[in-house]
């Protein structure tokens, strides 16, 4: 479930689909309009996706929305990649929606409630062209699901907290958060307090693997003096 700066195209791993950030706008031939952004890389890379995608969109959208589209099906044993849409908009010209990402994102989590082996890639929802900021898109995407990686290229700028007394009080929140495991909420808050979501993500991946190592060691611990205290040959009566 990161949230990384990198290459979209990257092989998400099998079963694997690239999803792709689009809208519901036809041609006249029947295609969806995919000339710009990391749509049109797709056109480069699938032949015929505008077509596949245009005639899903004008079967499944009602009055302009669909959200999550899922357009082909990964095919690991041919080494094919899936590959979906991901609407934020309904006419490609316009302002990506928030509602409409939301929406689009509460129908992707239901996917992957249905297809939790697919290892998703998709493209940060609503930056550059869609014309929204990373902060204002973050907290729409949460909880995002374990086995969706959202990429960008650079737009989220990094921000902590400015003082060392202030990062203290939040890593004991979120610590206290993750012992409840309310891992999304814990992300939420480190948002609210001035993070950045891919910083927040990797702060409390941080938390959760001091506290992990944390109780390793003291399960540990508690092996050795319990091993101390009642050594085999008391257990077996010699």
């Amino acid at each position: 479930m990161p949230v990384i700066e990198d290459d979209l195209w990257k092989h998400p791993g099998n079963p694997g689909m690239i999803v792709v950030t689009s809208h519901a706008s036809i041609t006249e031939d029947g295609r969806l309009f995919m000339g710009y952004g990391q749509a049109q890389e797709a056109i480069k890379r699938i032949p015929d996706i505008d077509f596949q995608c245009g005639s899903l969109v004008q079967t499944h959208a009602v009055d302009g929305v669909y959200g999550f589209l899922p357009v082909r099906p990964p095919r690991p044993q041919e080494r094919i990649i899936g590959f979906g849409l991901f609407q934020t908009q309904v006419h490609w010209d316009e302002t990506a929606d928030p509602e409409l990402i939301k929406y689009s994102m509460d129908c992707l989590r239901q996917f992957t409630q249905t297809h939790s082996n697919l290892r998703i890639r998709m493209n940060f929802p609503g930056l550059g062209d869609g014309g929204l900021v990373a902060d204002e898109i973050a907290p729409l995407l949460l909880p995002l699901p374990q086995t969706v990686t959202i990429c960008h290229k650079g737009e989220i700028q990094k921000s902590y907290p400015m003082s060392f007394s202030g990062f203290k009080t939040l890593y004991l929140k979120v610590e206290h958060m993750l012992q409840e495991g309310r891992f999304n909420q814990a992300v939420e808050f480190l948002i609210g307090n001035g993070y950045d979501i891919q910083s927040a993500m990797d702060q409390v991946r941080a938390v959760q693997r001091v506290l992990k190592e944390g109780a390793e060691k003291e399960a540990k611990r508690a092996q050795t003096w319990q091993q101390s205290q009642f050594p085999a040959s008391r257990s077996t009566g010699r």
